[in-house]
Protein backbone atom coordinates (compact mmCIF):
# COMPACT_ATOMS: atom_id res chain seq x y z
CA UNK A 1 0.00 0.00 0.00
CA UNK A 2 2.98 2.33 0.38
CA UNK A 3 3.97 2.48 -3.28
CA UNK A 4 3.79 5.80 -5.10
CA UNK A 5 1.39 6.50 -7.95
CA UNK A 6 2.02 9.08 -10.65
CA UNK A 7 -0.20 12.18 -10.22
CA UNK A 8 -1.35 11.91 -13.84
CA UNK A 9 -2.70 8.41 -13.17
CA UNK A 10 -4.51 9.60 -10.04
CA UNK A 11 -6.04 12.52 -11.91
CA UNK A 12 -7.34 10.25 -14.66
CA UNK A 13 -8.75 7.67 -12.24
CA UNK A 14 -10.60 10.24 -10.15
CA UNK A 15 -11.87 12.14 -13.16
CA UNK A 16 -13.45 9.08 -14.69
CA UNK A 17 -14.48 6.92 -11.76
CA UNK A 18 -14.37 8.15 -8.17
CA UNK A 19 -16.01 11.17 -6.50
CA UNK A 20 -13.34 13.54 -5.29
CA UNK A 21 -15.45 15.60 -2.86
CA UNK A 22 -18.12 14.96 -0.23
CA UNK A 23 -20.87 17.54 0.39
CA UNK A 24 -23.32 17.19 3.28
CA UNK A 25 -26.75 18.77 3.73
CA UNK A 26 -27.72 20.24 7.10
CA UNK A 27 -30.82 21.98 8.41
CA UNK A 28 -34.06 21.38 10.30
CA UNK A 29 -36.47 18.63 9.28
CA UNK A 30 -38.77 19.46 6.34
CA UNK A 31 -36.54 22.28 5.09
CA UNK A 32 -35.88 20.39 1.84
CA UNK A 33 -32.53 18.60 2.19
CA UNK A 34 -33.60 15.29 0.64
CA UNK A 35 -35.74 17.09 -1.95
CA UNK A 36 -32.76 19.14 -3.13
CA UNK A 37 -30.54 16.09 -3.49
CA UNK A 38 -33.28 14.21 -5.35
CA UNK A 39 -33.77 17.10 -7.78
CA UNK A 40 -30.06 17.37 -8.51
CA UNK A 41 -29.21 13.67 -8.72
CA UNK A 42 -32.51 11.90 -9.37
CA UNK A 43 -31.92 9.68 -6.31
CA UNK A 44 -34.19 9.48 -3.26
CA UNK A 45 -31.85 9.14 -0.27
CA UNK A 46 -34.72 8.05 2.04
CA UNK A 47 -34.54 4.37 1.18
CA UNK A 48 -35.72 2.56 4.29
CA UNK A 49 -39.35 1.59 4.85
CA UNK A 50 -39.53 3.55 8.11
CA UNK A 51 -38.17 6.70 6.46
CA UNK A 52 -40.80 6.53 3.72
CA UNK A 53 -43.57 5.92 6.26
CA UNK A 54 -42.55 8.83 8.49
CA UNK A 55 -41.41 11.08 5.60
CA UNK A 56 -38.15 11.98 7.30
CA UNK A 57 -34.46 11.10 7.05
CA UNK A 58 -33.43 8.77 9.88
CA UNK A 59 -30.19 7.24 8.67
CA UNK A 60 -27.46 8.96 6.70
CA UNK A 61 -28.41 8.96 3.04
CA UNK A 62 -25.84 9.18 0.31
CA UNK A 63 -25.51 9.25 -3.45
CA UNK A 64 -23.00 10.33 -6.07
CA UNK A 65 -23.40 12.78 -8.91
CA UNK A 66 -21.34 13.92 -11.88
CA UNK A 67 -21.62 17.51 -13.09
CA UNK A 68 -21.04 18.01 -16.80
CA UNK A 69 -20.52 21.22 -18.77
CA UNK A 70 -21.80 22.08 -22.24
CA UNK A 71 -19.39 24.42 -24.02
CA UNK A 72 -22.13 25.90 -26.23
CA UNK A 73 -24.89 26.83 -23.76
CA UNK A 74 -24.67 29.97 -21.55
CA UNK A 75 -24.09 29.88 -17.80
CA UNK A 76 -25.60 28.63 -15.55
CA UNK A 77 -27.59 26.34 -17.88
CA UNK A 78 -24.41 24.81 -19.31
CA UNK A 79 -23.93 22.84 -16.05
CA UNK A 80 -26.00 19.67 -15.86
CA UNK A 81 -26.11 16.52 -13.75
CA UNK A 82 -25.33 13.02 -14.97
CA UNK A 83 -25.61 13.55 -18.70
CA UNK A 84 -22.91 13.27 -21.34
CA UNK A 85 -25.23 14.96 -23.85
CA UNK A 86 -26.55 18.49 -23.28
CA UNK A 87 -30.27 18.53 -22.49
CA UNK A 88 -30.64 21.89 -24.29
CA UNK A 89 -28.61 21.68 -27.51
CA UNK A 90 -27.67 17.96 -27.54
CA UNK A 91 -23.94 18.70 -27.88
CA UNK A 92 -21.47 16.43 -26.04
CA UNK A 93 -20.62 17.61 -22.52
CA UNK A 94 -17.44 17.27 -20.44
CA UNK A 95 -17.13 16.09 -16.84
CA UNK A 96 -16.11 18.96 -14.54
CA UNK A 97 -16.89 17.73 -11.01
CA UNK A 98 -17.69 14.38 -9.35
CA UNK A 99 -19.39 14.66 -5.93
CA UNK A 100 -20.70 12.45 -3.15
CA UNK A 101 -23.71 13.87 -1.29
CA UNK A 102 -24.46 12.97 2.35
CA UNK A 103 -28.03 13.66 3.47
CA UNK A 104 -28.11 14.25 7.24
CA UNK A 105 -31.20 13.91 9.48
CA UNK A 106 -32.74 17.19 10.59
CA UNK A 107 -34.67 16.21 13.72
CA UNK A 108 -33.09 17.23 17.02
CA UNK A 109 -33.17 13.65 18.36
CA UNK A 110 -30.95 12.57 15.43
CA UNK A 111 -28.17 15.14 15.89
CA UNK A 112 -25.53 12.53 16.68
CA UNK A 113 -26.31 10.80 13.37
CA UNK A 114 -25.85 14.15 11.61
CA UNK A 115 -22.52 14.62 13.40
CA UNK A 116 -21.26 11.20 12.32
CA UNK A 117 -21.93 12.16 8.69
CA UNK A 118 -20.32 15.57 9.12
CA UNK A 119 -17.06 14.01 10.20
CA UNK A 120 -16.32 12.91 6.62
CA UNK A 121 -17.32 15.95 4.53
CA UNK A 122 -15.37 18.56 2.58
CA UNK A 123 -18.19 21.09 2.02
CA UNK A 124 -21.75 21.50 3.27
CA UNK A 125 -25.12 23.03 2.41
CA UNK A 126 -27.17 24.57 5.25
CA UNK A 127 -30.85 24.62 4.21
CA UNK A 128 -33.30 27.08 5.78
CA UNK A 129 -36.90 27.23 4.55
CA UNK A 130 -38.26 30.73 3.94
CA UNK A 131 -41.65 29.68 5.37
CA UNK A 132 -40.27 28.22 8.62
CA UNK A 133 -42.27 30.67 10.77
CA UNK A 134 -45.45 29.21 9.34
CA UNK A 135 -44.44 25.59 9.95
CA UNK A 136 -46.63 23.31 12.06
CA UNK A 137 -43.95 22.93 14.71
CA UNK A 138 -43.21 26.23 16.40
CA UNK A 139 -40.55 28.66 15.23
CA UNK A 140 -38.42 28.17 18.36
CA UNK A 141 -37.86 24.49 17.57
CA UNK A 142 -36.96 25.33 13.99
CA UNK A 143 -34.39 27.91 15.03
CA UNK A 144 -32.90 25.76 17.77
CA UNK A 145 -32.42 22.86 15.37
CA UNK A 146 -30.78 25.09 12.75
CA UNK A 147 -28.49 26.54 15.41
CA UNK A 148 -27.41 23.04 16.44
CA UNK A 149 -26.58 22.17 12.83
CA UNK A 150 -24.72 25.48 12.54
CA UNK A 151 -22.73 24.53 15.66
CA UNK A 152 -21.59 21.33 13.94
CA UNK A 153 -20.50 23.36 10.93
CA UNK A 154 -18.55 25.73 13.20
CA UNK A 155 -16.88 23.00 15.21
CA UNK A 156 -15.70 21.16 12.10
CA UNK A 157 -14.34 24.38 10.61
CA UNK A 158 -16.70 24.31 7.64
CA UNK A 159 -17.90 27.93 7.80
CA UNK A 160 -15.99 29.12 4.76
CA UNK A 161 -16.96 25.90 2.98
CA UNK A 162 -20.69 26.07 3.73
CA UNK A 163 -23.27 27.47 1.33
CA UNK A 164 -26.48 28.78 2.86
CA UNK A 165 -29.55 27.62 0.94
CA UNK A 166 -32.73 29.66 1.37
CA UNK A 167 -35.33 27.13 0.23
CA UNK A 168 -39.10 27.26 -0.37
CA UNK A 169 -39.12 30.88 -1.51
CA UNK A 170 -42.20 30.05 -3.56
CA UNK A 171 -44.27 29.67 -0.37
CA UNK A 172 -43.90 33.24 0.94
CA UNK A 173 -44.51 36.74 -0.44
CA UNK A 174 -41.53 38.46 -2.03
CA UNK A 175 -41.03 40.87 0.89
CA UNK A 176 -40.97 37.96 3.37
CA UNK A 177 -38.40 36.16 1.25
CA UNK A 178 -36.16 39.26 1.26
CA UNK A 179 -36.53 39.64 5.04
CA UNK A 180 -35.64 35.99 5.61
CA UNK A 181 -32.65 36.29 3.25
CA UNK A 182 -31.28 39.23 5.26
CA UNK A 183 -31.94 37.36 8.52
CA UNK A 184 -29.81 34.44 7.31
CA UNK A 185 -26.94 36.75 6.38
CA UNK A 186 -27.09 38.46 9.80
CA UNK A 187 -27.23 35.30 11.91
CA UNK A 188 -24.88 32.94 10.10
CA UNK A 189 -21.36 33.42 8.79
CA UNK A 190 -21.44 31.39 5.60
CA UNK A 191 -19.62 31.31 2.29
CA UNK A 192 -22.70 32.69 0.53
CA UNK A 193 -26.52 32.41 0.53
CA UNK A 194 -28.45 31.21 -2.55
CA UNK A 195 -32.29 31.40 -2.76
CA UNK A 196 -33.93 28.38 -4.41
CA UNK A 197 -37.11 26.33 -4.69
CA UNK A 198 -35.89 22.73 -4.60
CA UNK A 199 -39.28 21.20 -5.40
CA UNK A 200 -39.39 22.87 -8.82
CA UNK A 201 -35.67 23.37 -9.38
CA UNK A 202 -35.87 27.16 -9.43
CA UNK A 203 -32.43 28.63 -8.71
CA UNK A 204 -30.73 25.23 -8.41
CA UNK A 205 -28.75 25.86 -11.61
CA UNK A 206 -27.05 28.83 -9.87
CA UNK A 207 -26.11 26.60 -6.95
CA UNK A 208 -24.56 24.09 -9.36
CA UNK A 209 -22.63 26.88 -11.11
CA UNK A 210 -21.37 28.11 -7.74
CA UNK A 211 -20.18 24.63 -6.77
CA UNK A 212 -18.27 24.14 -10.02
CA UNK A 213 -16.72 27.59 -10.26
CA UNK A 214 -15.75 28.24 -6.63
CA UNK A 215 -14.60 24.84 -5.35
CA UNK A 216 -10.90 24.55 -6.19
CA UNK A 217 -9.56 21.43 -7.86
CA UNK A 218 -9.37 18.76 -5.16
CA UNK A 219 -6.36 17.12 -6.80
CA UNK A 220 -3.38 19.12 -5.55
CA UNK A 221 -0.14 18.65 -3.59
CA UNK A 222 -2.03 18.38 -0.28
CA UNK A 223 -4.27 15.69 -1.74
CA UNK A 224 -1.33 13.71 -3.14
CA UNK A 225 0.33 13.88 0.28
CA UNK A 226 -2.82 12.34 1.83
CA UNK A 227 -2.52 9.38 -0.53
CA UNK A 228 1.08 8.74 0.53
CA UNK A 229 0.11 8.52 4.22
CA UNK A 230 -0.96 5.29 6.00
CA UNK A 231 -4.49 4.09 5.31
CA UNK A 232 -7.29 5.43 7.50
CA UNK A 233 -10.97 5.38 6.56
CA UNK A 234 -14.08 6.11 8.62
CA UNK A 235 -17.11 3.78 8.41
CA UNK A 236 -20.50 5.57 8.40
CA UNK A 237 -22.70 2.72 7.13
CA UNK A 238 -22.50 -1.09 7.06
CA UNK A 239 -24.74 -3.64 5.33
CA UNK A 240 -25.62 -7.23 4.70
CA UNK A 241 -26.55 -7.10 1.00
CA UNK A 242 -27.76 -10.71 0.80
CA UNK A 243 -31.48 -11.23 0.38
CA UNK A 244 -33.41 -13.75 2.45
CA UNK A 245 -33.16 -17.24 1.03
CA UNK A 246 -29.83 -16.67 -0.74
CA UNK A 247 -27.93 -19.93 -1.16
CA UNK A 248 -24.72 -20.08 0.88
CA UNK A 249 -22.68 -20.57 -2.29
CA UNK A 250 -24.01 -17.25 -3.64
CA UNK A 251 -23.68 -15.17 -0.47
CA UNK A 252 -21.58 -12.01 -0.48
CA UNK A 253 -19.41 -10.91 2.42
CA UNK A 254 -19.90 -7.87 4.65
CA UNK A 255 -20.11 -4.45 3.01
CA UNK A 256 -19.04 -1.17 4.63
CA UNK A 257 -19.48 2.37 3.38
CA UNK A 258 -17.39 5.38 4.25
CA UNK A 259 -14.71 7.82 3.23
CA UNK A 260 -10.98 7.29 2.97
CA UNK A 261 -9.23 10.05 4.94
CA UNK A 262 -5.65 9.09 4.08
CA UNK A 263 -3.94 6.39 2.06
CA UNK A 264 -5.57 4.18 -0.54
CA UNK A 265 -7.23 0.77 -0.81
CA UNK A 266 -6.90 -1.83 -3.57
CA UNK A 267 -8.97 -4.92 -4.21
CA UNK A 268 -7.05 -7.77 -2.59
CA UNK A 269 -5.58 -5.65 0.23
CA UNK A 270 -5.70 -6.94 3.79
CA UNK A 271 -7.20 -4.38 6.16
CA UNK A 272 -8.18 -4.17 9.83
CA UNK A 273 -11.29 -2.68 11.47
CA UNK A 274 -10.77 -1.09 14.90
CA UNK A 275 -12.07 -1.22 17.57
CA UNK A 276 -13.95 -4.04 15.81
CA UNK A 277 -16.92 -6.00 17.11
CA UNK A 278 -18.11 -4.99 20.60
CA UNK A 279 -19.61 -7.83 22.65
CA UNK A 280 -22.26 -7.62 25.37
CA UNK A 281 -19.58 -7.70 28.05
CA UNK A 282 -18.02 -4.58 26.42
CA UNK A 283 -14.98 -6.40 25.05
CA UNK A 284 -13.81 -5.58 21.56
CA UNK A 285 -12.37 -7.78 18.85
CA UNK A 286 -10.57 -6.08 15.93
CA UNK A 287 -11.42 -7.64 12.58
CA UNK A 288 -8.99 -8.42 9.78
CA UNK A 289 -10.35 -8.97 6.29
CA UNK A 290 -9.48 -9.04 2.62
CA UNK A 291 -10.97 -6.35 0.37
CA UNK A 292 -13.04 -8.25 -2.20
CA UNK A 293 -14.60 -5.29 -4.02
CA UNK A 294 -14.61 -1.49 -4.23
CA UNK A 295 -17.58 0.41 -5.57
CA UNK A 296 -18.87 3.94 -5.89
CA UNK A 297 -22.57 3.88 -6.80
CA UNK A 298 -22.70 1.36 -9.69
CA UNK A 299 -19.07 1.81 -10.73
CA UNK A 300 -16.59 -0.90 -9.77
CA UNK A 301 -13.10 0.24 -8.80
CA UNK A 302 -9.76 -1.54 -8.57
CA UNK A 303 -8.32 1.15 -6.33
CA UNK A 304 -9.89 3.86 -4.16
CA UNK A 305 -8.44 7.15 -2.90
CA UNK A 306 -9.47 9.83 -0.36
CA UNK A 307 -12.63 11.76 -1.17
CA UNK A 308 -16.18 10.67 -1.85
CA UNK A 309 -18.13 7.74 -0.48
CA UNK A 310 -16.83 4.26 -1.21
CA UNK A 311 -18.50 0.88 -0.72
CA UNK A 312 -16.00 -1.77 0.38
CA UNK A 313 -16.77 -5.49 0.14
CA UNK A 314 -15.02 -7.66 2.73
CA UNK A 315 -14.22 -11.35 3.13
CA UNK A 316 -16.04 -11.68 6.47
CA UNK A 317 -19.43 -12.96 7.62
CA UNK A 318 -22.13 -10.53 6.37
CA UNK A 319 -23.99 -10.84 9.67
CA UNK A 320 -21.17 -8.83 11.25
CA UNK A 321 -22.09 -5.76 9.19
CA UNK A 322 -25.89 -6.01 9.35
CA UNK A 323 -27.89 -2.88 10.33
CA UNK A 324 -24.91 -0.52 10.67
CA UNK A 325 -23.23 -2.63 13.38
CA UNK A 326 -19.76 -1.61 12.12
CA UNK A 327 -20.48 2.15 12.11
CA UNK A 328 -17.85 3.94 14.19
CA UNK A 329 -14.98 1.67 13.18
CA UNK A 330 -11.86 2.88 11.43
CA UNK A 331 -10.27 1.01 8.54
CA UNK A 332 -6.48 0.79 8.89
CA UNK A 333 -3.60 -1.37 7.73
CA UNK A 334 -3.04 -4.57 9.74
CA UNK A 335 0.27 -3.31 11.18
CA UNK A 336 -1.08 0.13 12.13
CA UNK A 337 0.13 1.38 15.53
CA UNK A 338 -1.14 4.98 15.58
CA UNK A 339 -4.89 4.24 15.73
CA UNK A 340 -5.08 2.96 19.30
CA UNK A 341 -7.87 1.24 21.22
CA UNK A 342 -8.79 2.76 24.59
CA UNK A 343 -11.53 3.54 27.10
CA UNK A 344 -10.09 6.72 28.58
CA UNK A 345 -8.37 9.78 27.18
CA UNK A 346 -7.66 13.43 27.90
CA UNK A 347 -8.76 16.16 25.54
CA UNK A 348 -8.08 19.86 25.31
CA UNK A 349 -11.42 21.61 24.87
CA UNK A 350 -13.28 24.81 24.09
CA UNK A 351 -16.78 25.57 25.32
CA UNK A 352 -19.12 26.21 22.42
CA UNK A 353 -21.54 28.36 24.41
CA UNK A 354 -20.21 29.47 27.81
CA UNK A 355 -23.65 30.63 28.95
CA UNK A 356 -25.03 27.12 28.42
CA UNK A 357 -21.97 25.15 29.60
CA UNK A 358 -23.06 22.47 32.11
CA UNK A 359 -20.32 19.85 31.97
CA UNK A 360 -18.65 19.10 35.31
CA UNK A 361 -16.87 16.21 37.05
CA UNK A 362 -19.05 13.06 37.15
CA UNK A 363 -21.27 14.34 34.33
CA UNK A 364 -22.60 11.59 32.06
CA UNK A 365 -22.34 12.75 28.44
CA UNK A 366 -22.42 11.53 24.85
CA UNK A 367 -19.19 11.80 22.87
CA UNK A 368 -18.59 11.77 19.12
CA UNK A 369 -15.16 10.81 17.77
CA UNK A 370 -15.44 10.69 14.00
CA UNK A 371 -18.46 8.42 13.51
CA UNK A 372 -17.96 6.72 16.90
CA UNK A 373 -20.65 7.53 19.47
CA UNK A 374 -20.08 6.61 23.11
CA UNK A 375 -21.58 7.37 26.53
CA UNK A 376 -18.80 8.70 28.75
CA UNK A 377 -18.23 9.90 32.32
CA UNK A 378 -16.15 13.00 33.08
CA UNK A 379 -13.44 11.94 35.56
CA UNK A 380 -11.19 15.01 35.75
CA UNK A 381 -11.61 18.61 34.68
CA UNK A 382 -9.02 21.41 34.63
CA UNK A 383 -10.78 24.65 33.72
CA UNK A 384 -7.52 26.62 33.71
CA UNK A 385 -5.77 24.37 31.18
CA UNK A 386 -9.14 23.56 29.59
CA UNK A 387 -8.55 19.84 29.71
CA UNK A 388 -10.99 17.03 30.46
CA UNK A 389 -10.34 13.35 31.12
CA UNK A 390 -13.22 10.97 30.53
CA UNK A 391 -13.81 7.24 30.63
CA UNK A 392 -16.13 4.90 28.76
CA UNK A 393 -17.20 1.36 29.60
CA UNK A 394 -16.84 0.37 25.93
CA UNK A 395 -13.62 0.51 23.91
CA UNK A 396 -13.18 3.03 21.13
CA UNK A 397 -10.41 3.75 18.64
CA UNK A 398 -8.63 6.96 17.79
CA UNK A 399 -5.41 8.90 17.44
CA UNK A 400 -3.76 11.91 19.05
CA UNK A 401 -5.22 15.14 17.59
CA UNK A 402 -8.50 13.46 16.61
CA UNK A 403 -11.47 15.82 17.00
CA UNK A 404 -14.03 15.15 19.75
CA UNK A 405 -17.51 16.60 20.33
CA UNK A 406 -19.31 16.26 23.68
CA UNK A 407 -23.03 16.79 24.35
CA UNK A 408 -24.93 16.27 27.62
CA UNK A 409 -27.17 13.56 26.20
CA UNK A 410 -28.23 12.29 22.80
CA UNK A 411 -30.80 15.08 22.41
CA UNK A 412 -28.94 17.85 24.23
CA UNK A 413 -27.01 20.83 22.87
CA UNK A 414 -23.32 20.62 22.04
CA UNK A 415 -21.29 21.46 25.13
CA UNK A 416 -17.67 21.36 24.06
CA UNK A 417 -15.32 20.34 21.32
CA UNK A 418 -11.61 19.67 21.26
CA UNK A 419 -8.80 17.28 20.35
CA UNK A 420 -7.29 14.21 21.99
CA UNK A 421 -3.97 15.08 23.65
CA UNK A 422 -3.37 11.87 25.64
CA UNK A 423 -4.65 8.31 25.40
CA UNK A 424 -4.75 6.21 28.60
CA UNK A 425 -4.22 2.48 28.15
Amino acid sequence: MSDNIEPEVITELLKQLQPCLTIATFGHAAHGKSTLIKYMTGVDTMKSKKENQEHKTIKLGFTNAKIFKCNRCPKPYCYQFNTETCKNCFDPTELVLHISFVDSPGHSDLQTTAMSGASTVDYSLLLMAANHKDAKDNDKNNKESIVEHYKIINILGLNDRTIGIQNKIDLVPKIKAFEHFEEIKRNYKLRCVIPICASYGFGVEYLVQYLVETIPSPINDEYLNKIRQPLRASIIRSFDINKKGTDTSDMKGAVIGGTIKTGKIRVGDRIKLVPGIITQNSKNYPIEAIVTSLKTDNTNLNIAFPGGLIGIGLSIDPSLSRNDVLVGNFVVEPDNTTCRIFKSCTISYEEYDKSDFKVKVNSICTMMLGSIKRVIKIMKMDTNKKQITFICQVNMAGEIDDSVIVILDKNGPIQLYGKIIQIHE
